[in-house]
């Protein structure tokens, strides 16, 4: 707003000389002076016209530019210290926002913008205007607690409003709140986070009990780079696809579905599963590929997999997510591909991020295809010979159900629990000896915990923790308890500690797991 009036005055004031020099107002100037001043006008008028086009093209750019300008001021009033921190505000959440709809959640439709409340005004949390959402805050000169606080509004009248109506209020705030973990974490707003983490999330379980639950499972999708990139767009998508005759549990059963669909699946990447997913409901019908099994790729190609996205249309799924890892990371962008120029894919977007798996930053490539109803079916027909070309085998249900890759051997839901101990045994039969391995395990960790001292870090853990649970059988959010261990550990969140989740934590402090046990979404006191 700054430059477009000072961009008027300076217009303004050179029309007036203009004019007043054409009507001998002004007593004419010499000839030098003349050109001199025409040089002037013409220079700095070409100066404003590209500082104004950029400043159109490119706001955000521009009012952070600005910001950082006026804050180099000494003694700076407060009412342009307050400009300074609305424009690093508007710049920090529109730029945020725009890198979201680049990455499959494309359902950004206003750009923020800033207002302070007066003195004495009423609070007005956002409204409106054109196409822009104005969101009135109390002025804060920590610019971080006044980011999260902007994009909590945003978040409660911005953010998916048409899923709103078919989902509860506490799995959708669960969705706010991971949504905005993900903006800060982008923008690596580090003290932004620690504010949200560990006072915005307390206060948010406090007042909507059972968020925790949620919260935890998103946080996992999150993890693996499938909160933005597949969830939120099968959320946007959704109110178009469905019937509003549905009952609301109905459609509460089938979001809830898909978000357990998708938690599976990161689960299946963290234990190194090689799996093929496809979840067919009422509305959301989609199928995910896990892409990384080394010899699969080296020696049969893309083939299994476009045969499976045909496949999977045929079954009912209208949109296929290729998850990509190890040498599937090459792949993916030609398997999306092929699927196009086959005929059976309309489109496709191709995706490369980092997600935390296992503890470690892992690079990874998804593509979202999109497949019209039938295109599977016709590409089946005109192809003969695809019945030849290797398939992932597997079967489809109306609900989430594994279809296992071919070149895997069945696993037990036992042996799956177990997968990551290497003190696992089995029979002639194949069937794993559940006591020998408790019992084994049990014996090590005992040996393990026996020659550990306590730790510094074990007993500040307790102290917090007891803060909050002085008696035996009280109990603390598993949220909570989380972030109060991070602030213990040094980090913002507790998975970026060596311990990773709460269960690792415990199991690895006797001194804790002695004093605490962990019941369902609650640390509770023994």
């Amino acid at each position: 707003m700054v430059v477009p009036i000072m961009l008027l005055i300076a217009g303004v004031a050179v029309l007036v000389v203009s004019i007043g020099m054409a009507v001998n107002l002004i007593p004419a100037i010499d000839e030098g002076i003349t050109k001199a001043l025409l040089e002037f006008i013409g220079s700095s008028g070409g100066i404003c016209l590209t500082v104004y086009g950029v400043w159109k093209a490119i706001p955000e750019f521009m009012k952070r530019i600005i910001s950082r300008l006026l804050r180099k001021i000494p003694n700076l009033p407060v009412s342009y210290k307050r400009r300074t921190v609305k424009f690093e505000l508007e710049g920090e959440i529109n730029v945020a926002l725009k890198e979201f709809g680049k990455e499959g959640a494309g359902f950004i439709e206003h750009e923020v913008v800033i207002d302070w409340l007066k003195p004495g005004e009423a609070a007005r949390r956002l409204f409106f205007e054109g196409a822009k959402a104005y969101i009135k805050l109390d002025f804060n000169e920590d610019k971080e607690r006044n980011l999260v606080e902007a994009v909590l509004m945003y978040c409660d009248d911005c953010l998916l409003q048409e899923i709103r109506q078919y989902v509860t209020r506490t799995l959708m705030r669960a969705i706010d709140l991971t949504f905005i973990d993900e903006l800060l974490e982008k923008r690596n707003a580090v003290r932004g986070r620690a504010y949200f983490n560990q006072e915005v999330i307390p206060r948010e379980i406090e007042q909507l009990p059972g968020i925790d639950k949620y919260l935890e499972v998103l946080e996992l999708i999150s993890q693996h780079g499938l909160f933005i990139r597949i969830l939120l767009p099968e959320l946007r998508d959704y109110p178009g696809r469905t019937q509003r005759r549905i009952a609301r549990r109905s459609h509460l059963e089938q979001i809830e579905n898909l978000i357990e669909f998708i938690r599976i699946t990161a689960e299946d990447r963290t234990r190194h599963e090689k799996r093929v997913w496809l979840h067919i409901g009422e509305t959301i019908r989609t199928g995910i590929m896990l892409v990384g099994i080394t010899s699969r790729l080296q020696y049969e190609g893309t083939k299994p997999y476009v045969r499976r996205a045909a496949r999977n249309n045929k079954e009912g799924a209208r949109t296929v997510y290729l998850i990509g890892y190890n040498l599937g990371t090459l792949f993916v962008p030609d398997i999306a591909s092929e699927t196009k120029q086959r005929g059976i894919a309309s489109g496709f977007e191709i995706h490369k991020y980092e997600a935390l798996i296992g503890g470690n930053l892992r690079h990874q490539v998804l593509a979202r295809i999109s497949i019209p109803d039938g295109a599977g079916d016709k590409f089946l027909e005109l192809y003969p010979d695809v019945k030849h070309w290797p398939d992932l085998e597997g079967e489809t249900v109306q609900s989430p159900v594994l279809v296992q890759d071919s070149s895997l051997e069945e696993i037990s839901p036992v042996e799956t629990h177990l997968a990551e101990s290497d003190e696992v045994g089995k029979t002639e039969k194949g069937n794993v000896k559940v006591e020998d391995i408790e019992g084994k395990i049990e014996k090590r960790d005992n040996i393990k915990m026996e020659s550990m001292e306590v730790q510094e870090w074990e007993v500040k853990i307790d102290e917090a923790w007891f803060a909050r649970a002085s008696n035996v059988g009280d109990s603390i959010h598993g949220s909570v308890a989380a972030s109060d261990a991070a602030k213990v550990l040094g980090v913002i969140k507790i998975r970026e500690s060596p311990y990773n989740n709460l269960n690792t934590l415990l199991s690895e402090s006797n001194y804790l797991r002695d004093k605490w046990i962990r019941e369902e979404n609650r640390i509770v006191r023994r």
